[in-house]
């Protein structure tokens, strides 16, 4: 049983490091393009979306949202818990 639960958390650990971070556009408050991302997973932080922001705006961003929480995931019959991050960006 304790095994059955070990390679549970690995197997989720190995696919949310997996993960990519993918924009999603859309059209922000002030008419500009702007982006959305979610990183989620074991290991994600919020920095990891201000990475990922910074690679979609080289010149620079304003953050128009942010939002961080737990998101469950069923795991082998049990729940994990793991940290979800939000942000939403305008390309200055």
């Amino acid at each position: 049983m304790k095994m059955k639960i070990i390679t549970s958390v690995l197997l989720l650990l190995l696919l949310s490091a997996c993960a990519a971070i993918a924009p999603k556009q859309f059209i922000g408050p002030s008419g500009k393009t702007a982006y959305s991302m979610r990183c989620s997973g074991m290991g994600r932080t919020l920095d990891a979306c201000y990475q990922k922001a910074g690679e979609v705006c080289p010149n620079g961003y304003t953050i128009i949202d942010r939002a961080s929480g737990t998101v469950a995931v069923p795991v082998n019959g049990s729940i994990m818990a793991a940290p979800q991050h939000n942000l939403a960006i305008e390309c200055k």
